[in-house]
């Protein structure tokens, strides 16, 4: 699903990034990755959707070499890659309804599987009856719900959560937490979820991607251990 192969990354401004970074993450898999600010986390999410290239090592996502992608390619590939950030990046002037199918207009489907995709999302996403709700009258928990139903509306094969609960308090995050889960369960969407929420990672207990200053230090399976901040890096208990 996921194979990171020698991957180093270099920017042009000489700022180093990754380092020889190998990782497999298997279909259906859920995984967190965590680490301090500047241990490589950002890098490794725009390789994985094509906004950045490997300086050297492949990167392959669904069994694309994404680094050799030509740039007319990219926005095909990335169908197969949904993306929720912390400021959910809705779409102000239109509804719920209109936010998740703007999605699928993009690419296209048929306006009555349209319909019917986003009644699905958004009955996993336990928003039926906002529809035509706004995301200004909101609360902060149910727009992170549309962005994610939004992010999932084409079925993307994996879905990245950049620290998706980093403004919402800590029973909306697990909220949020659990209806990742019940995505990763119900559709089959491999899942990684950058987060800084050790109190989150620690509760809801996933493989756990450790990085620091470039390198992964760590690659924990669900059971494994607790994390801490220590000293400026990510430390197991």
């Amino acid at each position: 699903m996921i194979e990171l192969t020698n991957v180093s990354k270099t920017y042009k401004n000489g700022v180093n990034a990754l380092y020889n970074v190998n990782l497999t993450i298997n279909q259906g898999e859920c995984v967190y990755i965590i680490g301090p600010t500047g241990s490589g986390k950002s890098t490794l999410i725009k390789l994985l959707d094509g906004e950045e290239i490997p300086s050297s090592g492949t990167v392959n996502v669904v069994g694309i070499n994404v680094g050799k992608l030509r740039h007319s390619k990219v926005p095909l590939y990335r169908r197969n890659i949904g993306v929720v950030f912390q400021d959910y990046r809705l779409l102000p002037k239109k509804t719920v309804f209109e936010n998740i199918s703007y999605a699928l207009e993009v690419i296209n489907m048929r306006k009555d599987a349209i319909r019917h995709r986003v009644r699905r999302v958004m009955n996993l996403v336990s928003l039926d009856d906002k529809g035509n709700s706004f995301p200004s009258e909101l609360s902060g928990g149910q727009q992170q719900r549309v962005a994610i139903a939004r992010a999932i509306a084409n079925r993307p094969k994996v879905l990245i959560a950049d620290e998706p609960t980093g403004n919402l308090d800590p029973a909306k995050s697990d909220e949020i937490m659990a209806l990742l889960e019940k995505i990763n369960r119900e559709e089959g969407t491999t899942i990684l979820m950058v987060t800084h929420d050790l109190t989150l990672v620690n509760k809801h207990r996933k493989r756990t991607i450790s990085l620091e200053n470039g390198h992964i230090v760590a690659d924990m399976e669900d059971h494994c251990a607790n994390y801490i901040f220590r000293r400026n890096c990510w430390t197991s208990l």
